[in-house]
């Protein structure tokens, strides 16, 4: 009778108590170059060798059951399998950048803690994490702007360095059509590869991030090519009119179409229902590229924050009428591999200091911010205060002593080069053992903390 009544109690209480069964919405959002591909396999990885690695020893993982990356029920799996491929091939290489949207589901399930635990039995937690590529996220600033506003926007850009010398003659080009003249189609699709091209070099050689519109670096496969064919007319302003048929008036609908389905949508779906945020910045890079970089990074990150306002006074909960559930945010410096381990929180300070005001923002908004300075595979290992490496495209090993990194970023933004090299991944990695990191469990800890287990 008393088994009988243990049994009748578990069912009922699985039953009744929801919390049994979570569903945790994680964003892992960060600029191109952050190493979020690397980052989300890295986690996969960490999961499913739980009982090896570090996690073993940390709370609640040393009751962690069982974890499963789901792949067969899902649209636009992300590609585990591919990026396990590059990693331990000989000789091993990073993954491919993200190209499209793709998701990870993963099913974590605890071993029950005290009586009451093991008579509802165990606790199942599902993850979800959405995958797209970076650019995207230099979009979302668009949703608070009209045609008009842009256009004045590029203009501004389009004439201060290093942007000014880049374009060249599509600045000329641009600046000479007249908005209210007659659009020629074909030379309005030209203009815009020849903007696409334009951003692609903002982006590889000055080393700028704030490239729109995203998509003309990374299209996705749910937008028609037409619908990306609009450029910045420099002539035109938010006061600007035209009649139809009109160089504003095609790419003004091209660009409120863009504006109005395709960011909106993105951000629509997928970023309402977030509970927590991990955002990640190569700030390495851009310390490496110099002022201008960093400067540009800056007011990048400044934008894509913005944009997630925390709390019930940004504009995109006012656009949109809801308030943001995100109450929980990590700030984290990737990379961190390519310095010495004592550089590495100097790496996270300079990358705090350059967000210091937008920051503030997001803490005021009563948002748990945690700064943490990674590296989701490290490819260095230290011997004395060197490290040695691999370089990409090249066989054998390098031993160097990294730049220095100062202790705060200074006001001026003016910072001596770290002068990074190009490393390739460490040989031997495979799926069954947890890859080489730096905090890592630290960061997936911290994903899991407040969860009822």
């Amino acid at each position: 009778m008393a088994n009988k009544s243990a049994n009748w109690f578990k069912q009922t209480a699985t039953t009744a108590n929801p919390l049994r069964r979570q569903r945790l919405r994680v964003g892992v959002t960060g600029l191109s170059g952050a190493g979020k591909t690397t980052f989300i396999t890295s986690l996969i990885n960490q999961l499913e060798n739980h009982q090896k690695g570090l996690l073993a020893q940390r709370s609640p993982f040393d009751r962690l059951d069982s974890v499963r990356w789901r792949r067969d029920d899902i649209k636009r799996p992300f590609p585990y399998l591919e990026s396990l491929a590059a990693l331990s091939a000989d000789p091993a290489a990073w993954p491919e950048s993200t190209a499209d949207l793709s998701r990870v589901l993963l099913d974590l399930r605890f071993k029950p803690r005290g009586l009451l635990g093991k008579l509802q039995g165990a606790k199942e937690v599902s993850i979800e994490i959405l995958d797209y590529p970076g650019e995207w996220l230099l979009d979302l600033p668009l949703l608070n702007m009209s045609y008009g506003q842009w256009c004045e926007q590029m203009a501004q850009w389009l004439g201060q360095p290093p942007r000014a010398e880049l374009a060249s003659t599509l600045h000329e080009r641009l600046q000479a059509i007249d908005p209210t003249a007659d659009a020629d189609t074909q030379e309005l699709a030209t203009l815009a590869d020849h903007w696409a091209k334009f951003l692609q070099r903002c982006r590889s050689e000055a080393g700028l991030s704030r490239n729109q519109p995203a998509r003309f670096l990374q299209p996705g496969s749910d937008v028609a090519a037409e619908m990306l064919h609009f450029v910045p007319l420099l002539q035109a302003n938010q006061h600007t009119t035209a009649p139809t048929g009109s160089w504003w008036a095609v790419c003004e609908a091209r660009f409120n179409y863009y504006r109005d389905f395709i960011v909106r949508g993105f951000y629509d779906e997928h970023f309402r229902h977030l509970d927590q945020q991990v955002l990640l910045v190569d700030m390495l890079s851009p310390m490496d590229a110099g002022q201008a970089a960093l400067a540009d990074l800056k007011d990048a990150m400044e934008a894509v924050l913005e944009s997630f306002h925390y709390g019930q006074n940004g504009f995109l909960a006012r656009l949109l009428r809801f308030r943001p559930r995100i109450r929980r945010l990590a700030l984290c410096a990737t990379k961190v591999d390519k310095v010495g381990p004592r550089q590495q929180r100097a790496v996270q300070q300079c990358l705090e200091d350059l967000m210091v005001d937008r920051l503030a923002d997001v803490r005021h908004g009563g948002v748990e911010i945690k700064g943490l300075p990674l590296s989701a595979i490290r490819a260095t290992r230290q011997e004395g205060e060197a490290l040695v490496a691999g370089l990409q495209g090249k066989t054998g090993w390098v031993r160097y002593q990294p730049g220095d990194i100062p202790e705060h970023l200074p006001q001026s933004l003016e910072v001596n080069s770290p002068e990074l090299l190009p490393l390739r991944p460490p040989p031997g990695l495979h799926r069954n053992e947890p890859f080489p990191h730096y905090r890592m469990d630290d960061l997936v800890a911290w994903m899991l903390k407040g969860q009822r287990l």
